[in-house]
């Protein structure tokens, strides 16, 4: 889960993302309108998906049903091994050298 400033800032570095064989995608809540709007708007480079129904959200750990609370963050899966990690990490986007590591490390 997202916010808008993280997603541009995230998609500075969407070559170095796809060089490492990932493929970047957006994840949250809001209505495909909306994401629609900020994909064109922002000229983001990957798409964003669409999980109205917070399965997603919820089976990562980025929705606490209890205390209310939706987190950003990010989950990556290796493509060639299949091993996954998921980070709750609310500036993803000015963080991404440091998540450039983890999907290195991956």
């Amino acid at each position: 889960m997202l916010c808008i400033s993280q997603l541009v800032e995230l998609n500075n570095y969407i070559e170095e993302v796809e060089s490492l064989g990932y493929t970047v995608y957006g994840i949250s809540p809001s209505d495909p309108m909306s994401h629609s709007a900020v994909m064109d708007g922002e000229g983001l480079d990957f798409d964003l998906l669409t999980d109205v129904d917070v399965q997603f959200g919820s089976q990562l750990g980025f929705i606490d049903f209890d205390d209310e609370v939706i987190y950003r963050g990010y989950t990556a899966v290796n493509p060639e091994t299949n091993q996954m990690v998921t980070e709750i990490d609310y500036l993803v986007g000015e963080n991404a050298l440091d998540v450039l590591k983890v999907l290195e490390d991956l």
